[in-house]
């Protein structure tokens, strides 16, 4: 038995195909027959409007690709003119790939009309493929909300030959890597000038198996960062000339991690952390942490990529090895500790928000802790109008691992080892307006491309 595909077209205009494939509209005579531009206006008061929202850097998500594929409906640059708000998230899968659901937004006339579809892609799948497969759910999506516009009319479905593709059950697959997934991953970074050369490797493998009912995450990854800055020094035989000498500062680190999670509900999740490694930074020779940990989401786990407010507790045990003696007069010890996080995350149709307040201390010590509070924020607060705002702000008490002797004025420039500080932040706040007209949908990619030059006198290109 054959088994079918579902794909739809619709005849707009000459931007689909050509006038003459619209059904049940009789065939006019040349000389009556209406421009392209008398077309054109035709749509952009009788098309579907639509708003296009990738919240967190969706991959695949071309605007430019969707406006030249599907002109038959009028795209908006605000959601607030929109028919349909086309809010798109994503999570990871298992696989390594994206999980990218679709949520069709009935505005104005179509209030309260909701529809939700889900596009799954593979780890090495083309940026290509992506968009395509988006641009296929987008007209499955929007199908019914055209069927209830002026130009229902020449809306055509029809089906494409050719098996079905079949949806894969992990319960009932056989995987010969049983639900496995690797990767190895390595960098190599260099830049230079006459006075100031760096040079960065880098290098990680990971392993992750993922079910609904297990969370496996095993990971390891090293790096080695080094900085030559060439030093002017006086001749010590000629005062009147002077020597470079080069002052060469490294940054060598490595650690390995293991995350084990179970699903014991809807809400809660029980799990396991385990690591390891040393860096030079933080003055660790040796670093190993042990930590139970349970989380709990306010809402069901099912409705993740629209919202989540979860908890998150976790009780640890550390052992420390150290390259100099701490403040604290420690070679090497050995501590508990416990954390709460307390995060937040809403992707809604007025924006989107990340926000995260973090609490730890050293049983030993409570007053050895840290507090920290981070996120970000996305508004779209009105007609044209958007604020973001993203940073951190932490109070800084757990710095156990700081080393005793004194810094030198090299080791403080280059930052070769952590300092001692009883604070950290960083904050980024930017506003928007956008005016002007709501149907400009052409897409003209010329000067995309302005080089060097271009960039440094601020034209943008794409």
């Amino acid at each position: 038995m054959r088994s079918f595909s579902i794909y739809w077209l619709l005849a707009l205009g000459a931007s689909i195909a050509p006038v003459t494939v619209a059904a049940q509209t009789p065939t006019r005579p040349a000389a009556t027959a209406p421009s392209t531009a008398a077309q054109a206006d035709t749509i952009l008061k009788s098309s579907l409007r639509v708003y296009l929202d990738c919240q967190g850097g969706v991959r695949g998500c071309d605007r430019d690709f969707f406006v030249q594929e599907l002109g038959f409906v009028n795209w908006v640059r605000d959601r607030f003119d929109s028919d349909v708000h086309l809010l798109i998230t994503s999570l990871n899968a298992g696989n390594g790939g994206r999980e990218l659901t679709i949520n069709f937004l009935g505005q104005k006339a179509f209030s309260g009309k909701v529809d939700t579809l889900v596009v799954n892609t593979l780890p090495n799948d083309a940026d290509d493929r992506v968009r395509r497969e988006l641009v296929r759910t987008f007209q499955l999506g929007l199908a019914p909300f055209i069927a209830r516009t002026p130009i229902a009319s020449r809306l055509r479905l029809s089906l494409a030959s050719g098996p079905a593709p079949q949806q894969i059950n992990p319960r009932n697959v056989k995987d010969r890597w049983n639900f496995w997934l690797y990767r190895i991953d390595g960098n190599l970074s260099a830049n230079g000038e006459q006075l100031v050369r760096s040079t960065n490797l880098s290098t990680s493998l990971s392993a992750a198996r993922t079910t609904a009912d297990w969370k496996i995450n095993l990971g390891a990854s090293g790096s080695y960062n080094e900085r030559d800055f060439k030093v002017f020094v006086t001749d010590t035989d000629n005062p009147d000339l002077r020597d470079t000498v080069s002052v060469i500062v490294l940054q060598r680190a490595a650690s390995t991690n293991a995350l084990i999670g179970k699903t014991l509900t809807g809400h809660l999740t029980a799990g396991l952390k385990i690591s390891g490694g040393f860096s030079e930074v933080l003055n660790q020779k040796v670093s190993m942490r042990l930590a139970p940990a349970i989380e709990y989401n306010i809402f069901p786990w099912t409705e993740a990529t629209r919202r989540q407010l979860t908890l998150l507790y976790t009780l640890g045990l550390n052992h420390y090895q150290y390259y100099n003696t701490t403040v604290f007069g420690q070679d090497r010890e050995t501590r508990g500790n416990q954390s709460l996080l307390i995060a937040t995350s809403q992707r809604q149709k007025w924006g989107n928000t990340n926000l995260s307040l973090e609490g730890s201390h050293y049983l030993h010590d409570p007053q050895r802790n840290l507090l920290t509070l981070s996120g970000f924020v996305d508004l779209r607060l009105g007609r044209g109008f958007s604020l973001n705002f993203r940073g951190s702000a932490s109070r800084v008490r757990d710095q156990i691992y700081i080393a005793g002797n004194a810094r030198s004025e090299r080791d403080i420039l280059t930052q070769r080892q952590q300092l001692q500080t009883n604070f950290r932040y960083n904050m980024f706040v930017g506003v928007g307006y956008t005016f002007g007209s709501i149907y400009n949908t052409v897409v003209n990619q010329r000067f995309g491309t302005l080089g060097e030059s271009g960039r440094r006198f601020g034209f943008g290109g794409g």
